[in-house]
């Protein structure tokens, strides 16, 4: 009973909040509600839990989980009350598709080795203990002492732990990251009765089903067909570093991948529709991204400077953004540009140096062996399928419509913007070494590829495919509002 309520009770507050701001019932509004729902709900228990379980780890099912239930219990009559306050006549119709058969047949057959790739992953997260790597060493830490010790305890950093002679203090080596994802394995082994590592891995798994299907539901009441989105979502799904990140649980990468594609998905259709609650989920993602994950920080910065332009009006955007890059540049040049990032702190940025709080200087170099190493990990490995080359061949195929579509171009400039800071980042600073090692790239390339399908899905929206044989009229679209 305490697994199921560590389940529900999450799932009935996440998709309740989403309803509450999202009460219209577009095209795909089940899956999305339903997609939303799992991840934030995991996150609004993360919350409660570091609020009301901080002295009684153990009991953290006791202690937040009637907060939780009463929060739940709230949002869920709140979203109904407000699902219900909706006009009918403004509810949007979901447009009518032409389902083919042949397309059907390999769609279920696709989505039959999905499943089995789910199973598979289920497996290895519920079989295997964290595996020990960063997963291990540095998310787990913290949430599995917390839990052992029954009470909250600060981490430090090395030096202020040796210069304390106290019981209460503690180190390792990722003391500075976000706490948001080990409270959230706090809850889950409270429910469990103890440190039960199957059990608190769980939620990767979770978070997976719900990345899927609240993309599926933004996709679809984005444009696109029932047929295109269950395409995108199968190419999603069939990429293989998603699918270790879910088997080997236990990093925040694809915690960070899924708000920051939560994120791009409600600002498309605030771009879209001009809808506030859109607009409200798009801040909360921005907001989040911190919390998951110090890269999060950088993620948060760009994002916003996209998108405090894209509010800009016409005849300002050029003006503003000629004067941002010579502030740049002027800064670079003096070597007193200062950035700041929440979570980080105020980065300095020299011509030569990068000095960040947290992490220590970061020395500018250009590094041959990791361009070699970055061009093998996007276009030989096997991590990403065929992705990073189909990718440019749409975009240039579809020109026209990334020209002619405001949003889409806004989207890609984030895109580019966030790819050229990865590739700053891994050729010419002492990150280098992670893209000659072929690790933290690969993590940190994730972050925005959820985004980069989302693109390439909305560019394909209006493509004009060749026709098979066995289309018939669909039923009536109405007996299937997901």
């Amino acid at each position: 009973m305490s697994l199921f309520l560590a389940w529900f009770l999450p799932v009935v507050a996440g998709t309740a909040s989403w309803l509450i701001v999202n009460p219209r019932r577009t095209a795909g509004w089940l899956s999305a509600a339903f997609g939303h729902g799992i991840v934030f709900g995991m996150l609004i228990t993360a919350a409660a839990t570091s609020l009301f379980a901080r002295n009684d780890t153990q009991h953290a099912m006791r202690s937040a989980g009637s907060a939780l239930a009463i929060f739940a219990a709230l949002a869920s009559i709140v979203a109904w009350r407000r699902m219900r306050a909706v006009p009918i006549d403004s509810v949007e119709p979901i447009r009518a598709v032409r389902t083919n058969r042949v397309v059907s047949f390999f769609l279920a057959i696709a989505f039959v080795s999905i499943a089995w790739r789910l199973w598979i992953a289920l497996r290895e997260i519920l079989l295997r203990p964290t595996f020990p790597w960063d997963a291990w060493d540095a998310w787990a830490v913290k949430s599995k002492a917390w839990f052992m010790l029954g009470h909250y305890v600060p981490f430090v950093a090395m030096k202020d732990w040796i210069a304390t002679s106290g019981p209460d203090s503690f180190t390792g080596v990722a003391w500075s990251y976000p706490s948001t994802l080990g409270w959230i394995q706090v809850w889950f082994a409270s429910a469990a009765g103890g440190w039960v590592e199957p059990i608190v891995n769980l939620p990767w798994f979770a978070l997976w089903i719900g990345l899927l299907f609240a993309h599926y539901g933004q996709w679809r009441a984005l444009g696109l067909s029932v047929t295109r989105a269950r395409v995108a979502i199968y190419l999603f799904a069939s990429l293989p570093l998603i699918t270790v990140h879910v088997a080997l649980a236990g990093y925040a990468d694809l915690w960070v991948a899924a708000v920051f594609g939560f994120a791009v998905l409600a600002w498309m259709r605030w771009l879209r529709e001009r809808d506030r609650g859109q607009l409200f989920v798009f801040v909360c993602c921005v907001l989040l991204l911190p919390l998951l994950k110090l890269e999060g920080a950088v993620w948060l910065l760009l994002f916003a400077i996209v998108a405090v332009f894209a509010a800009l009006r016409r005849p300002w955007r050029k003006y503003v953004a000629l004067a941002c890059a010579a502030l740049l540049l002027i800064g670079l040049a003096l070597g007193k540009l200062i950035l700041p990032l929440l979570t980080l702190g105020w980065v300095h940025v020299a011509p030569h140096t990068i000095e960040v709080p947290v992490l220590g200087p970061l020395a500018i170099a250009w590094h041959s062996g990791a361009f070699g190493g970055t061009l093998r990990t996007l276009f030989e490995q096997p991590n990403w399928n065929l992705l990073w080359w189909v990718a440019p061949v749409i975009v240039v195929a579809r020109w026209r419509e990334l020209r002619d579509q405001e949003s889409l171009r806004l989207l890609a400039c984030l895109l580019v913007i966030c790819i050229a800071f990865l590739m700053f980042l891994f050729l010419f600073t002492d990150a280098a070494r992670f893209a000659e090692s072929f690790t933290a790239i690969n993590r940190l390339v994730m972050h925005v590829v959820p985004a980069l399908i989302t693109m390439l899905a909305l560019l394909l929206r209006d493509a004009v495919l060749p026709e098979f044989p066995g289309t018939a009229p669909a039923s009536d679209p109405r007996s299937n509002p997901a």
